[in-house]
């Protein structure tokens, strides 16, 4: 979203604000009206500085939402009193509970443990939980402390020190602070700040950090794009120091720095750093200078300025020890995702037409398989298998305009990696604002909400916030301002991106691949022995033809296995039923997979089909014989369920077993078969089809 005021200009206007925290109305950082500091006071009920002891998640009574419980130890009270002195239960909405995550846009996220601050808190409003607090106005509940930097940040505004921050709140407040216990921590820190500012200032520091290039300078965040630092003093191991980047959710006020995992080496003349799009408090890197902190505290910022073009949204784990970045499945019959109006936004016609413009685009630029469906019958936001769009009822926090939840679920594929997917997303929006709904331009005093529609649009879309006026993705909006087209090199580059190496592709676990829009449905069959793919088309847009390729082998994802052109056809038929056909099939199992041609001759292609194109009737397997440890068994099932497999040897003695649920149609299976020594072998296959045996033979 465009945020067309300066910085200079943004942080001059905090300072004439003063003490009363007043931020002009019309600038909204991350969809988020900006809170003045007076009124967080007046409206908490309990003001703490404290530290976040643990998380863990939890689902509320109707297995509807996740929220995260988190621990805090108190160590001032600014405001109110506690009920008592043990740690205070802190719920967050979003988490993980088992492999089911929801993430929140515009919204706090759970807390790292350690994480300090000042906690403005009221109890907690969700019904279905244990009780405990929640921050009021959400992320605007809480300023962060930055220990390292001795400094502190929330969404709205930067503070120059942890005190600032603390003096304002207290001043605010009107109560003297309740001290409970010593903060060691924030103490000692404060001490190596002033430590290191005052050997600074009497350059004491003969080898002090320097940057003097990085590359490249334009890149991407989340997609697993590497930054090589190069300079001088970075120390030979990082230790406790890292690499800062910008904070695109805040335009970068404030620095979000790379997770312990992101380090790939770290030597005093060069530093490599994955560029992450979920940094420390859950933060992707923007556009600005980056940072380096060595071991010992001291610091130093680049000359040159670090470009992200786009940031593809990333999955933690529990423990903290990977990311995924998620992909989308087929949810309905089409190969897409069908969103619902709620009855509250349904009666809104002007919004409902300004969402469709915003979904309408997405799916024309980049191909995400999006459509409407029916109106459902309740403004619920909430993990239902309905991907719903609605106006606020209620459950919106304060000064958050509008927010996208992605309901992830996780699985195991069959090397026992963790892929997670989007099996569902809700969007909601806020009541509050003077938003003009279009076709008309929005102008002065207003908010254009297709802007809005089209930014949260791409969340969904499994994008995050950059630093790049003009583009979608941009973190910030103003009144008045008109952004209504995706950027073709940063908002359409991202989300193709996210289509063509996670959705449109099977990742080994988890629901069907989605198919690239405008496809509505994609089979492959035998007619008259001719190995044939059928495929329908609605309402064609981003698209020239179409491309048939058949695969030389049976791992499509090996370079060796390689693809061939066997046939085509362009784009336009009116019906938008089409068939291809391979002239010149060749026996046994191969994979066919279908291209659609774009205007700007790309190919985004569907998920592979097998198909048994000499037509043998049965299950096969293959290599037989049995050259390496894994084995493909072509398995055809005639309906859903569970296949038996039993391994017995030349002896009729049986070796192993292993159950295995199929859907209905053509089954690829790989199976293990390290454990099989040389010899002669008998695969018994078992199901409600009855049962058959295969011979193999393991070399």
């Amino acid at each position: 979203m465009h945020f067309s005021i300066q910085w200079r200009g943004w942080l001059l206007g905090l300072l004439l604000a003063g003490i009363s925290g007043r931020v002009a109305a019309q600038q909204l950082p991350c969809l988020l009206l900006p809170l003045s500091a007076s009124e967080r006071v007046k409206a908490a009920s309990l003001i703490v500085e404290a530290e976040v002891l643990d998380a863990r998640g939890e689902w509320d009574a109707h297995h509807a939402r996740i929220f995260t419980r988190q621990r805090l130890r108190v160590f001032r009270v600014l405001k109110g009193a506690l009920p008592d002195t043990a740690a205070l239960p802190l719920l967050v909405e979003g988490g993980q509970v088992g492999l089911a995550r929801q993430d929140l846009t515009n919204t706090l996220r759970p807390q790292p443990v350690g994480q300090q601050g000042i906690f403005f808190l009221v109890p907690a409003p969700w019904a279905g939980v244990a009780p405990g607090y929640a921050a009021y106005a959400s992320s605007q509940g809480l300023i962060t402390y930055n220990l390292a930097q001795g400094t502190a940040a929330e969404p709205a505004r930067p503070y120059g020190s942890w005190a600032e921050a603390s003096q304002q709140t207290a001043q605010l407040s009107g109560q003297p602070p309740q001290v409970l216990r010593a903060n060691l921590r924030l103490a000692a820190a404060a001490r190596h700040v002033a430590s290191l500012t005052a050997a600074a200032n009497a350059t004491q520091r003969v080898l002090a950090p320097a940057i003097t290039a990085f590359s490249p300078t334009q890149t991407t965040a989340g997609t697993g794009a590497v930054l090589t630092i190069r300079g001088s003093g970075f120390g030979a191991s990082r230790g406790s120091g890292g690499v800062d980047f910008r904070n695109a959710d805040d335009g970068g006020t404030s620095t979000t720095r790379a997770l312990d995992r992101d380090y790939l080496s770290w030597t005093d003349t060069q530093i490599q750093v994955l560029v992450p799009s979920l940094a420390s408090n859950g933060h992707p890197a923007g556009t600005g200078v980056v940072g380096v902190t060595t071991n010992d505290g001291t610091s130093t910022t680049s000359a040159a300025t670090l470009t992200i073009v786009y940031a593809l949204s990333n999955v933690d784990n529990t423990a903290g020890t990977f990311t995924d970045r998620p992909n989308h499945i087929a949810t309905n019959a089409t190969g897409g995702l069908t969103f619902h109006f709620s009855p509250n936004f349904s009666t809104n016609a002007a919004a409902g037409a300004a969402w469709q413009r915003g979904l309408t685009q997405w799916r024309c630029a980049t191909g995400v398989n999006w459509e409407l469906g029916a109106s459902v019958t309740s403004n619920a936001i909430a993990s239902d298998n309905n991907n719903v769009v609605a106006f606020d009822d209620g459950t919106l926090p304060a000064r958050v305009l509008g927010r996208t939840t992605s309901y992830y679920q996780g699985c195991y594929n069959a090397q026992g990696q963790v892929v997670f997917y989007v099996n569902e997303i809700d969007q909601q929006f806020t009541t509050s604002l003077p938003f003009q709904f279009g076709p008309g331009l929005a102008g002065p005093g207003q908010y254009d909400f297709e802007s809005v529609a089209v930014h949260e649009l791409g969340h969904a879309q499994q994008l995050t916030h950059l630093i790049r006026p003009g583009a979608i993705m941009h973190y910030g909006v103003v009144a008045s301002a008109n952004l209504r087209t995706l950027s073709p090199t940063s908002d359409i580059a991202g989300g193709r991106l996210v289509l063509r190496t996670r959705s449109f592709r099977n990742r080994g676990c988890g629901g069907a691949p989605m198919l690239p829009a405008p496809l509505t449905a994609l089979t492959s069959s035998l007619v008259a022995g001719v190995p044939t793919v059928s495929f329908s088309t609605r309402a064609e847009c981003f698209l020239t033809g179409f491309v048939l390729e058949r695969s030389a082998g049976l791992d499509t994802t090996a370079t060796s296995g390689g693809w061939q052109a066997v046939a085509s056809a362009s784009a336009g038929l009116a019906s938008g039923q089409y068939t291809l056909a391979d002239p010149r099939p060749v026996t046994g199992l191969h994979y066919y997979r279908l291209g659609l041609r774009r205007p700007d001759g790309s190919i985004d292609y569907a998920a592979p089909l097998p198909l048994l194109s000499d037509a043998v009737a049965g299950a096969q397997a293959f290599p037989n014989p049995i050259t390496g440890n894994q084995l493909q068994l072509a398995y055809p099932a005639a309906a859903a369920g569970d296949l038996v497999l039993r391994f017995y040897d030349e002896l009729g003695r049986y070796h192993r077993g292993q159950r295995i649920a199929v859907p209905a149609g053509l089954n690829v299976l790989t199976l293990d078969v390290s454990d099989l020594r040389p010899g002669f072998y008998i695969l018994r296959l078992t199901s409600d089809q009855g049962s058959n045996s295969i011979k193999l033979v393991r070399l």
